[in-house]
C-alpha cells in the first residue's frame, strides 16, 4: 500500500495527464513531408546491409555523394515499423517524448530542491511550448540527448561525477541518429567554462573542482573520438554549417525566424517566454548562469531559426524550478483525503484517454495524411505509367520516395543545393523568369505540383502540358508528346 500511495502525487496527476494527451495527440495520422522519405531510408538500409553513401532515390542526383547521417534513427523507425506497423512509429514518437519529459524532471526536482509539483509543471512545459516539432524525424532524438546531458551535466556538477563517463557512449548514439552532435560536445565544454564564472548580482557562480573541469575536458575529447565512429565520419560535425546556405535558409520554413503573428506563437510561445520573465522579475533570487546563459542562447538561435524552439522550450523549464521552488510545498505531503482525490483525477485521465483514443493499428501507410500528402496521385501516377522524368513539388519528395517513385527534388536538401538543383527547383516553384528555360534543360515529362502553385497555374495554361488528374492535394500534368525534344 505505501508503494501505491507513494504514486498518489499531485505531480504524478501533471505528469500522467500531459503524457496521455501528447499521446492521443500522437495518435492523428503522420503529415511532416520527411517523415516517409526517412522510413524509405531505413527500409533500403535493411535491405541492402549498409549505409548507403550515395544517393539512391532521386533520378535528378542519383548516384552523386549522400551523407546519410541519421541513419541509426531510420534504421530503428523503418524496423518497428516493418515488425509493429504504425504502432511501432508510434510508439518511437511517444517514448522518445516521455522520456525527454522525465529527464527534464529529474532536473528539475534538484534544482528545485525536491519540488515535485512545479517540476512536473516545468517538464510539461518544457514539451508543451515545442509542441509542433514533435513530429515523427531524427530530431527526436536531440530534444531528448539535450535534456538527457543538461541532466547528467548537473549531477556531474554536484559531486557525481561517475556520470560524465555515460556521455560517450551516449554521443556515440546521438552522432549515427542525427547531425546535432555537436550540441552535445559544446555542452560538456560550456559546463568547464561558465565554472569559471563569478557570481555577479542575480548571477550565480558555480565553480567546479580543477580534477571535475580536467575530467569534463578529456569527456569532451572522447567524445569527439566516438562521434567519429560513424559512416560519414567528420561529414557528421560538419553538416550544420548548412545553416549558412542563404537559399535553404529564405526557402525552408524551419529554418525561418518565427513569425509571431502565427497562433502558435502568439498563444504558446509567447506566453510561455512572458511566463519565464515575469517569474524571474518578480523574485528576487540567485540563478545559475549556467541555466541563464543556456536560455539566452537558446532563445537567440531560435530568433534566427526557429527549428530551435524545442531546445528553448526544454532550457526554460530549469529557470522555472529555481524559480517556484518554495511554491506550494504544503502540496508534498498531502492529506490522505487528498490522495484519493488525485486517485480520481488520475483514474479520470485514464478513463477519458480510453474514450478518446483512436486505433492505431494497421500498417504505417494506413496513416499517411491523405491531406497531406499526394496518395491518390500516386496512386494514378503509378497505375497509369506517367512518363518521366518527374517534376515534383519539394514537399511532396519524402512521401514519393516512401512510394518509390524518383524524384527531383526532396527533403534530402543537402544533395540538391551543391548541384544547383535546389536553387533551379526554386526558380521553377517561383515561376522565375529562366522556369520555361528550365523545363526544356532537364526534360520533364510529367510534374506534380498543388493547385495553387504559380508552376501549376502557368502548366494549366501551357498548350505544351496537359493536366491528367487533379485533387485538392496534387495536379499531374503530362507534356504533349508532339512538344518532346
Amino acid at each position: 500500500m505505501a508503494r501505491v500511495a507513494s504514486w498518489l502525487r499531485l505531480d504524478a496527476v501533471i505528469l500522467l495527464g500531459w503524457l496521455l494527451y501528447f499521446a492521443y495527440a500522437a495518435s492523428a495520422p503522420l503529415s511532416d513531408p520527411d517523415t516517409p522519405w526517412h522510413l524509405a531510408t531505413g527500409a533500403w538500409i535493411l535491405a541492402h546491409h549498409h549505409v548507403p553513401t550515395h544517393d539512391p532515390f532521386s533520378w535528378s542526383m542519383r548516384g552523386q555523394p549522400w551523407v546519410t547521417q541519421e541513419w541509426l534513427f531510420e534504421v530503428v523507425l523503418a524496423w518497428c515499423a516493418h515488425h509493429f506497423g504504425f504502432p511501432g512509429v508510434y510508439g518511437i514518437l511517444v517514448g522518445l517524448q516521455t522520456l525527454t519529459v522525465w529527464f527534464v524532471y529529474r532536473l528539475c526536482l534538484h534544482l528545485s530542491r525536491g519540488n515535485a509539483v512545479f517540476s512536473a509543471i516545468a517538464a510539461a512545459l518544457a514539451v508543451a511550448a515545442g509542441m509542433p516539432f514533435w513530429v515523427v524525424r531524427p530530431q527526436l532524438v536531440s530534444y531528448m540527448m539535450f535534456a538527457l546531458f543538461l541532466l547528467l551535466l548537473e549531477r556531474v556538477r554536484r559531486g557525481s561525477t561517475g556520470y560524465a563517463f555515460l556521455l560517450i557512449p551516449l554521443t556515440l548514439v546521438w552522432a549515427n541518429a542525427h547531425a546535432s552532435v555537436s550540441i552535445g560536445i559544446a555542452m560538456i565544454l560550456f559546463e568547464v567554462l561558465v565554472s569559471f564564472l563569478p557570481t555577479i548580482g542575480r548571477f550565480q557562480g558555480q565553480p567546479l573542482p580543477m580534477r571535475t573541469r580536467a575530467l569534463l575536458i578529456a569527456i569532451a575529447a572522447a567524445c569527439v573520438g566516438v562521434g567519429l565512429l560513424n559512416p560519414n565520419g567528420i561529414h557528421e560535425f560538419t553538416y550544420a554549417l548548412l545553416s549558412n546556405n542563404a537559399l535553404m535558409v529564405n526557402s525552408i520554413n524551419e529554418w525561418h525566424s518565427p513569425n509571431f503573428h502565427s497562433q502558435y506563437y502568439k498563444y504558446g510561445v509567447i506566453p510561455f517566454l512572458m511566463l519565464i520573465a515575469l517569474v524571474a522579475i518578480a523574485r528576487s533570487r540567485k540563478l545559475p548562469w549556467k541555466y541563464v546563459l543556456y536560455f539566452f542562447a537558446c532563445f537567440a538561435l531560435t530568433l534566427v531559426y526557429q527549428r530551435f524552439m524545442p531546445y528553448l522550450a526544454i532550457a526554460g523549464a530549469p529557470l522555472i524550478a529555481l524559480l517556484s521552488f518554495d511554491w506550494l510545498r504544503v502540496l508534498l505531503r498531502p492529506r490522505p483525503v487528498l490522495r484519493f482525490v488525485w486517485l480520481a483525477a488520475m483514474l479520470g485521465e485514464i478513463v477519458d484517454f480510453g474514450l478518446r483514443m483512436p486505433s492505431i493499428g494497421g500498417p504505417v501507410s494506413a496513416h499517411m495524411n491523405p491531406n497531406a500528402y499526394p496518395v491518390a496521385a500516386v496512386d494514378y501516377l503509378k497505375s497509369h505509367s506517367i512518363p518521366g522524368p518527374l517534376l515534383n513539388a519539394y514537399d511532396f519528395g519524402g512521401y514519393l520516395i516512401y512510394r518509390g517513385v524518383p524524384t527531383f527534388v526532396d527533403g534530402r536538401t543537402d544533395i540538391y543545393l551543391r548541384s544547383g538543383v535546389f536553387a533551379n527547383y526554386m526558380d521553377l516553384q517561383n515561376l522565375a523568369p529562366d522556369a520555361p528555360a528550365l523545363l526544356q534543360q532537364y526534360h520533364f515529362q510529367s510534374a506534380i505540383l498543388p493547385p495553387g502553385y504559380s508552376l501549376t497555374t502557368y502548366l494549366e495554361n501551357n498548350p505544351n502540358w496537359t493536366l491528367v488528374y487533379s485533387d485538392n492535394v496534387a495536379d499531374i500534368f503530362v507534356r504533349n508528346a508532339s512538344t518532346t525534344g
